[in-house]
């Protein structure tokens, strides 16, 4: 008789943990009445707070199970891990989600213990001792409170620290098994019966709007009354001129003007600026910074809303793969002026509706970053059928009605970058895209508003990108949600188009029809992983234009046929092969 595999999960927390020790080399601290204990090397009981320098101190816990990894330290005191996926929602199409999406969101819960502090406690033995204290006396640390109780005591600051969930199997080594990558975003708390619960979600929290806004708040103030047509605006308080770039765009009331700068003092280059009308302002008038874009890569884009203003690491960025993706799909230059503290994750959803997605990959432990596109040359749906992959009983499938499109309205060309960015009297232009003919009987209009193309606008993109979005959605997306086994964790992450053969996917005789799908949720669980799936549908034929100089189709390769876009005499109507008819591009 052969025994399964016995699931296994650790879940990982790093804390700040500081390397240096207590009164020795540039830690100069010294017990004293003011300082009674020796520190536990953490920020809240530093008493050297200038020269404490983190380090990480890993914490394990696990199930109360045999066969707990060897040679590190495991508590066995987890009790429940329950994980809500992270979502992709192309151009906010989903109403139920946000435009960049959900973020991934996990809640440990433990059981708190007594410990001796053998692991969190560099002079856990001098507090035994007396050594640790001021007044001599020793105590035992585990007689002293719980392990949950003291370390929040000392680690009061665990926002933002890194939390990961690791899944495999008793005797796997932990580098081998499934991880994912969170960041803490709420306290942990610790109840009557000594359950802890910690919540954390996906790195993408740190751009949440409660939490980074772009640009950052201005505090300097006006010095002094200005006419409508001064040339220099003197900062207050004395030294906030520090806090601006020295050279950029800022706003004073509803007026944006470009300035350089020298200690408080701004030299105004351009009033009136981005459409905006120079007048006077008055004295104790806030000076805000601006963010401006111009003529910028949207991946760039992104990537500095979330470094920059995020905080976002910029090691979990691929910029290269980005540009890479943009510039074979999308090459949308984009140009704005945010006038005001705007949220991060705002921002990066209104980048969103232009037909990109971004997400985090807490696996691979990268923001990807992915527009709304067909295959490329080379690329294959990822197989997933009910004989090989899908566990019995666990397909369902619905219709998203609510995200089937016949009509969009995108406005742009914003007028005034001071007024709403969401209502249709602040935008100049309009590009309207509609079904030929609407089967369903009902319209279903999906608005847009970007402040992204700047005060001219650009209809030519505009006109791309609802086009896309309408082929994508003109017909009612069908939504399918199964269990693969573990084993099958790799054929379907998030954002990865799929090809299902299905029993509840079929054509009019009932018979099974590989349907393309975009996987939009993945929850892991034990052994299992629950699939969520969209239908991916892009009319139309597509191709890459060859390389300079373009190819004449008679000479091409039968390669370069089918990957690429060739100019055709308007008067042919079909494809010298004898397919058709062909497509303007």
């Amino acid at each position: 008789m052969t025994l399964g595999l016995e699931p296994l999960t650790i879940v990982e927390i790093d804390v700040p943990f500081c390397t240096r020790v207590f009164g020795v080399g540039v830690c100069t601290a010294a017990l004293s009445a003011a300082v009674p204990h020796k520190c536990h090397n953490s920020r809240a009981t530093c008493a050297v707070p200038a020269v404490y320098n983190p380090g990480v101190l890993t914490l394990r816990f696990a199930r109360n199970q045999s066969g707990l990894p060897k040679g590190m330290t495991v508590y066995p005191a987890l009790s429940a891990v329950s994980e809500r996926p992270g979502r992709i929602n192309l151009s906010g199409v989903d109403p139920a989600s946000t435009a960049l999406g959900q973020r991934a969101r996990v809640t440990v819960s433990l059981q708190d213990f007594t410990d001796n502090d053998t692991l969190t406690d560099k002079y856990r033995a001098e507090r035994v001792s007396g050594a640790a204290q001021f007044g001599g006396a020793g105590y035992a640390p585990e007689e002293r409170g719980t392990f949950w109780a003291k370390l929040l005591a000392r680690q009061p600051y665990l926002l933002g620290a890194a939390l990961r969930v690791k899944r495999g199997y008793v005797g796997q080594s932990l580098g081998a098994m499934a991880t994912a990558h969170y960041v803490i975003s709420e306290t942990p708390t610790i109840n009557a019966a000594g359950r802890v619960e910690i919540t954390a979600k996906d790195i993408l929290d740190l751009a949440e709007n409660s939490k980074a806004k772009a640009p950052a708040p201005s505090v300097g103030k006006l010095r002094g009354n200005i006419g409508g047509g001064a040339s220099t605006l003197t900062l207050d308080p004395v030294g906030v001129g520090a806090q601006y770039a020295s050279a950029g765009r800022v706003c004073v009331g509803r007026e944006v003007m470009t300035y350089t700068r020298s200690g408080d003092t701004l030299t105004l280059t351009a009033r009136g600026a981005d459409g905006t009308t120079a007048e006077p302002h008055e004295a104790g008038d806030l000076v805000q910074a601006c963010a401006r874009y111009e003529n910028q890569q949207l991946s760039d884009v992104a990537r500095d809303l979330l470094v920059t203003y995020a905080g976002v690491p910029a090691g979990f960025i691929d910029l290269t793969a980005w540009n890479a993706e943009e510039n074979a799909w999308l090459s949308i230059p984009v140009t704005a002026t945010i006038t005001r503290p705007t949220g991060v994750s705002r921002l990066i959803g209104e980048l969103c509706q232009l037909g990109v997605m971004i997400w985090w990959d807490e696996v691979g432990q990268q923001i990807r970053f992915r527009v709304s596109r067909p295959l490329a040359p080379g690329e294959a749906y990822v197989p997933v059928s009910d004989a090989a992959n899908i566990v019995e009983g666990t397909p369902e499938i619905e219709s998203a009605e609510d995200q089937r499109i016949s009509t969009v309205e995108f406005w742009h060309g914003m007028i005034d970058p001071t007024d709403d960015a969401t209502n249709a009297r602040n935008f100049s232009k309009l590009v309207i895209a509609t079904v030929a003919e609407n089967l369903y009987g009902q319209a279903s209009i999906k608005t847009i508003y970007t402040r992204w193309m700047g005060l001219s606008g650009n209809d030519a993109a505009a006109s791309v990108i609802t086009e896309r979005l309408l082929a994508r959605y003109q017909v009612t997306p069908k939504k399918l949600s199964f269990a693969v086994d573990v084993k099958d964790k790799d054929a379907v992450t998030l954002a990865t188009l799929i090809s299902v053969t299905s029993y509840l996917l079929t054509d009019a005789t009932g018979a099974s029809v590989p349907t393309p799908m975009q996987v939009n949720g993945v929850t892991p669980r034990d052994g299992r992983i629950a699939v969520e799936c969209e239908s991916f549908t892009i009319d139309g034929r597509f191709g890459f234009y060859t390389q300079e100089p373009l190819l004449d189709y008679d000479t091409a390769t039968a390669t370069e046929k089918a990957e690429g876009a060739f100019y055709m005499d308007d008067t042919i109507g079909t494809f010298p092969d004898g397919t058709g008819p062909y497509v303007y591009f």
